[in-house]
């Protein structure tokens, strides 16, 4: 989708409502908050609203972002430029850019590749850490059909996912009432402390490559038989969305794998866990910050390659998650400290999932009713698994990045087209 499609409307800079206090203007970041050296892109999709007028639309979104910044504070501040520790609150604002699509919003959904919707973003590469000190940008896509995309890049530094869908959801419970009440608090390096090692923190960097991103919906017809059949080959009862649609991701992944290169790779799959419920005591929902940990799936031999010892394996981590809340990051410094680097590996392949599933993201009401889309940009980082709920709940939609010649043959791996479909249109 080329960028000309896109025209700027305007461009402002929106600044807190209410000035940061003296106590809350410097956000030291925690040591997860350190590594996150990238954004989160993510848009929402609304269909034509009935006789609105673009520029009471603007005046509406931009005063509850102003509004929503007095709550979401470090957002509005820049990235200390000395040492990177501690975000200086000082409510330099945030950007927000109205622009015009000129085409429908249907010919977006039609294309084949996430790549597609990034005219939605006020960023070329959504996923890119913003060098300039910016810690958010935001942007409002008109499209010809009179539809609205509201959408931005927000960096990880600041909020994990559950993070930005609640700055999305508050923003949109403003712009419907700007007296409404909100409670996100920040926690900072209270999970996980600062790391004054600047050796440690620099050796975390994601590899960017050239890679795809393309959507797959799971309908709940199929995830439930999905589900049937692990059930019935692995003794894990009961599994979850996340297990059957990340074990099935990555067992097309690793068969993929194979094909491409004519023989088996030792591999291993992250999967990036939310811990404000696992923590004792546990965190509310609202809680702002990275509170995440996870835990690794790793497969030696190519015999494996199988829902009884890939399910199994992420039930078992994720059990441990609760007694061990900060194993993996501990772990991970560890492994740094003797020199390695981790994630990366030339023995060893690092596939990466993380999961929105459960988070409100379908229920985000700027006051035009509930978005037909959620989208999140690709970047450029090979072998990731991202998942999200679909529009009607239940289903699953997944984004694959991999690199050009291995995505040629995932999408057309025959178990994952049994329970799975490229998203290409409403």
């Amino acid at each position: 989708m080329a960028s000309s499609l896109v025209s700027l409307i305007s461009k402002k800079i929106i600044k807190p409502s209410i000035l940061t206090p003296p106590t809350k203007k410097s956000h030291k970041l925690s040591f997860v908050d350190q590594v996150m050296h990238m954004s989160i892109p993510i848009a929402f999709f609304y269909p034509k609203i009935g006789n609105y007028e673009p520029t009471h639309v603007s005046q509406i979104l931009e005063k509850s972002l102003s509004k929503l910044l007095s709550f979401y504070y470090p957002y509005a501040g820049r990235l200390n430029k000395d040492d990177g520790n501690y975000v200086d609150c000082n409510d330099m604002g945030v950007e927000l850019s109205h622009v015009h699509v000129h085409c429908p919003m249907s010919q977006i959904f039609r294309q084949s590749y996430t790549n597609d919707e990034h005219v939605v973003f006020p960023v070329e590469q959504p996923y890119a850490h913003m060098h300039s000190g910016n810690l958010a940008t935001t942007q409002v896509s008109h499209f010809d059909c009179g539809g609205i995309a509201i959408g931005g890049c927000l960096s990880h530094k600041i909020g994990d996912g559950c993070t930005i869908g609640n700055f999305f959801n508050y923003w949109g419970i403003l712009t419907r009432d700007i007296n409404a009440t909100l409670s996100p608090h920040f926690v900072g390096e209270s999970i996980y402390p600062q790391s004054t090692d600047f050796s440690v923190v620099s050796t975390f960097k994601s590899e960017e490559s050239t890679c795809l991103g393309k959507k797959f919906v799971f309908p709940v017809d199929k995830l439930n038989t999905l589900k049937a059949k692990v059930a019935h080959e692995s003794e894990v009862r009961n599994p979850t969305r996340v297990e059957v649609v990340s074990a099935l991701l990555y067992k097309c992944a690793l068969v993929t794998k194979r094909v491409n290169s004519g023989s088996f790779k030792p591999s291993s799959l992250f999967q990036v866990a939310n811990m404000r419920q696992r923590l004792n005591p546990p965190l509310s929902h609202d809680t702002c910050g990275n509170i995440l940990s996870g835990y690794f799936v790793e497969i030696h031999n190519e015999k494996d390659v199988n829902y009884p010892k890939l399910v199994g394996e992420m039930r078992k981590g994720k059990l441990n998650l609760h007694a061990k809340e900060s194993a993996i990051i501990l772990g991970v410094v560890k492994s740094i400290e003797k020199g390695k680097t981790p994630f990366h590996s030339k023995e060893v392949d690092n596939y990466f999932c993380s999961s929105l599933l459960d988070f409100p993201l379908y229920k985000v009401d700027f006051g035009w009713g509930r978005p037909i889309r959620v989208s999140m940009g690709a970047g450029p980082f090979n072998k990731f698994f991202f998942l999200l709920d679909n529009q009607s709940g239940g289903g699953v939609e997944v984004i694959v990045m991999l690199d050009e010649q291995e995505m040629a043959i995932f999408e057309r791996d025959p178990e994952l087209l049994e329970f799975a479909s490229p998203i290409t249109n409403l």
